[in-house]
C-alpha cells in the first residue's frame, strides 16, 4: 500500500460519521440507519487512483460498489464518453447483487478517492443484518416503478 493512499485511508476512515453520512446519500443506501451505515463504513475500504488509471474494466465481473469521494473519472466505453463522475456519484452498486460483468470502464481523470465495498464485505453485512437488504430492494422497486410509469406514459 502506497504511502498515498494509507494517507487517503487514515484521513476518511478517522472521518467515519463523514463517511457514513456520504454513503447514506446513495439512494440504495439511504433508507438505512446510522448504525447500519457505520458498519458499512467501516467494513469497506478507501482506495486511491492515479489519473488514467482504470477504476474498473469493462468485460470484467463486476465486484464491488465504488463512491466517489473526491477528484473525478469518466465512464467510457470505448473511445465514446458516457458520463463523467465526480464527488457523491457512484457506480457499481447493482454489482452488489448480480455479479454480472462490467459494462464499461471507469478511469480516473484526476486523482481520485473512492469507497469501495466489494460484494464479499456486503455479505458479511447483509448476514449479520438482513434488513440492508430491504432498504435496497425498496429502491429496486422505485426505480422499476418509475421506469413502468415512464414506458406507459
Amino acid at each position: 500500500m502506497s504511502l498515498n493512499h494509507q494517507l487517503a485511508s487514515a484521513l476518511w476512515m478517522s472521518a467515519s460519521p463523514d463517511l457514513a453520512a456520504a454513503i447514506g446519500k446513495v439512494p440504495f443506501f439511504s433508507g438505512l440507519n446510522d448504525k447500519q451505515l457505520k458498519a458499512m463504513a467501516s467494513t469497506g475500504r478507501v482506495r486511491t487512483y492515479t489519473p488514467e488509471s482504470k477504476i474498473v474494466e469493462e468485460g470484467t465481473i463486476g465486484v464491488g460498489f465504488y463512491l466517489v469521494l473526491d477528484g473525478r473519472a469518466e465512464v467510457r466505453k470505448g473511445a465514446k464518453l458516457l458520463a463523467t463522475l465526480s464527488k457523491g456519484q457512484f457506480f457499481g452498486e447493482m454489482a452488489l447483487i448480480d455479479r454480472e460483468p462490467r459494462s464499461a470502464d471507469v478511469v480516473a481523470v484526476q486523482p481520485t478517492t473512492c469507497f469501495v465495498l466489494s460484494v464479499f464485505q456486503f455479505d458479511n453485512l447483509i448476514r449479520d443484518d438482513p434488513k440492508i437488504v430491504m432498504s435496497m430492494l425498496t429502491e429496486v422497486v422505485r426505480r422499476l416503478r418509475k421506469a413502468q410509469s415512464s414506458s406507459v406514459s
